[in-house]
């Protein structure tokens, strides 16, 4: 007879976090927690620092979750780079001597949170420092220097920029082989909105695994833009994965909503659990061990925001059990998550510096130029003071820039980052250096580069899909966009086979009626770059 997973929480569990007296908000939410070889470890996305929106906050508990470490931010978004407006959304597993952090970002700052997609660090500590999947390796190393590196999607959003996107990524291994579950929000070509838990697959035995990335299919489709992203484990005693989410996130009628699956690739509804959860939840995570697996007897915790007001959220911590059952499907529908009241935390007589981060992230100078460095110190209530001394500045290419006290002065054209520390934490920044005749206003916006960002697009027929084309556009001041659909610079779109696909003006492609590879030339001025499309029946 078949046996199914019933999530079980015992009591009420307890806040970790709650926005401190005299805050006006504050948040630690889509937790990840590892439980392995005696201690709890656990990832938080909290807020950043205005210009960069999210970081990711670390903890410890040595005492099976029931205290837990003073809290440090381990992950930050790369300047200039594709993950350069946040790091969302963490999932953390631990593999052949590597933790290896998945999170989002996206460059559409000014999109209100879309067109996302999903990246991957990896580091031998769990507080870092992390090197960044960059799409050939990890980090960048110029000579004796080593880089976190400019980040390359492992997931990569390739519909209409408009859309949430794809992201929230969570960790499983099994057999040696990574499976990644993933969001994916968008429409289909006729404008109907979806809203998918995808997966893929990827050989974790191989050093460059984010290369062997694989789509395999849809897991689940939520039941709208109120139904959570997917944690998931894998059930060693039931032989069967586990995703845990929330439905009905930031309402009364909230619920941990549990999935399994026999394969990993296609998940069932099994549970509805309301019973001593907490209202208006979101963004949850469940504990597992280093591949993310979960046995009888282990340590199981499981966590998630709640709040009744944006960004001002409090972190529960559950204790769970879970048991076997026959019947294919369990609700305590009688129940209602508690309405529970949001008591702040005291603030700390002694708070603790978290982070320190730079005031610019980046510059822009010619050579000879100067520039003072401003850094803060962020503590565990996001009060900031400058630093005005005790900083050291190291990991930078001298031929570059040198250092007078807080001054940067540019010694040669190119580029450098730079690890400022002080007191044992570490800030870093990058530094481009530009020939003297480089017009570096906001104004120069003549294009001087033109590159994709994926080079093959596949539309499954019978989902219906839509795609579109974007590129990275350089200018002529140093900056650059990703750019395609109605944003600027002008781009155009033609293709070699308009019985296979059909490419509007802003670079939108569907399936115009047969099966088979076009290609699609996309031009911005003088540049041009060719794409292909691939049209085939769903697999």
């Amino acid at each position: 007879m078949s046996r199914h997973f019933k999530l079980l929480l015992p009591d009420e569990g307890t806040d970790i976090y709650a926005p401190c007296e005299g805050m006006s908000w504050g948040y630690r939410y889509g937790p990840s927690i590892m439980v392995h070889d005696g201690i709890c470890e656990a990832w938080f996305a909290s807020p950043g620092d205005g210009y960069e929106a999210d970081w990711f906050t670390y903890r410890r508990s040595t005492d099976n979750g029931r205290t837990w470490s003073d809290e440090v931010v381990v992950l930050t978004p790369t300047p200039d780079s594709m993950d350069w407006f946040s790091v969302c959304d963490p999932t953390v597993i631990k593999y052949g001597g590597y933790y290896y952090i998945g999170y989002t970002s996206t460059v559409y700052a000014d999109g209100g949170g879309v067109c996302n997609n999903a990246f991957v660090a990896r580091s031998q500590n769990a507080e870092g420092p992390y090197e960044k999947w960059t799409g050939d390796g990890w980090g960048e190393q110029r000579g004796a220097l080593r880089w976190m590196g400019r980040p390359a999607p492992i997931l990569y959003f390739d519909e209409p920029w408009q859309n949430w996107g794809a992201g929230e990524p969570s960790f499983v291994v099994k057999d040696d082989v990574l499976y990644i579950y993933y969001t994916w929000t968008s429409k289909r070509a006729d404008g109907s909105s979806y809203h998918m838990t995808r997966v893929a697959t990827a050989d974790i035995t191989r050093e460059d695994w984010p290369a062997t990335v694989r789509y395999r299919g849809v897991a689940a489709v939520r039941t709208g833009g109120g139904h959570d992203s997917f944690d998931v484990v894998y059930c060693e005693d039931l032989d069967k994965f586990v995703a845990i989410s929330t439905d009905k996130r930031f309402t009364a009628d909230s619920m941990l909503a549990i999935y399994e699956s026999d394969d990993g690739i296609s998940f069932v509804r099994v549970n509805e659990i309301r019973a001593n959860t907490s209202f208006m939840c979101h963004n949850s995570g469940i504990s597992g061990d280093c591949l993310h697996h979960i046995r009888a007897g282990d340590v199981m915790l499981l966590a998630y925001a709640y709040g009744d007001a944006w960004g001002r959220w409090h972190t529960r911590l559950h204790r769970y059990t879970f048991a076997d059952m026959e019947e294919d499907f369990y609700s305590d529908a009688p129940q209602k998550a508690i309405a529970r009241s949001l008591v702040r935390f005291p603030y700390p007589a002694h708070p603790w510096v978290t982070v320190i981060a730079p005031e610019q992230h980046v510059y822009r100078l010619h050579p000879g130029d100067c520039a003072e460095i401003r850094l803060r110190r962020f503590d565990t209530c996001y009060r900031t003071e400058p630093v005005m001394d005790g900083v050291t500045f190291s990991n930078y290419d001298s031929s570059v820039i040198a250092f007078d006290g807080m001054h940067v002065r540019a010694c040669g054209v190119g580029y450098t980052y730079v690890d400022a520390w002080y007191d044992g934490k570490c800030a870093r920044f990058l530094v481009n250096v530009y020939p003297a005749e480089t017009d570096l206003s906001e104004e120069n916006r003549a294009v001087t580069g033109f590159r994709p960002v994926c080079t093959e697009y596949r539309i499954r027929r019978d989902e219906n899909e839509e795609k579109q084309i974007r590129a990275i556009v350089s200018y002529g001041n140093g900056t650059w966009m990703e750019a395609g659909g109605d944003r600027e610079p002008r781009i155009t779109y033609e293709t070699d086979a308009p019985e296979i696909v059909t490419v509007t003006e802003t670079g939108h492609v569907t399936c115009a009626g047969a099966d088979g590879t076009a290609s699609v030339t996309v031009r911005c001025g003088e540049y041009s770059i060719c794409v292909r499309v691939v049209v085939s029946s769903s697999t």
